[in-house]
């Protein structure tokens, strides 16, 4: 199996291929591979506790590890406390090692 790495930066409630990023890592997952979406820029919306996107929130519930950018969420002013409880606090350095450990990486 892979391991593949999604970059979204765009916000699923101004860009509609969103939920074709999210349903693409849900079935890489569900076939089994790993997956893992960094959020970065204006993709970490969705991840603020009281957002709604059945996307994003299905994405989350199949058990795809995501985490939003630290430097994204600072700039919008999102507290890591202000995040849903499956979401946690990265930063662009886990693309650098996941491209150095063989993963594929697709941004959007």
């Amino acid at each position: 199996m892979s391991d593949y790495l999604f970059i979204q930066s765009q916000d699923p409630f101004t860009e509609v291929r969103c939920a074709a990023q999210y349903r693409l890592a849900r079935q890489l997952r569900e076939a089994g591979h790993q997956v893992a979406v960094l959020l970065v820029q204006n993709g970490v919306v969705p991840a603020r506790r009281d957002a709604r996107d059945g996307a994003f929130d299905t994405l989350i519930a199949s058990g795809v590890a995501v985490s939003a950018d630290g430097f994204s969420l600072k700039q919008r002013e999102i507290e890591a406390s202000d995040l849903k409880a499956d979401v946690a606090v990265g930063d662009v350095g886990d693309a650098i090692d996941a491209l150095l450990a063989g993963a594929k990486v697709i941004w959007n």
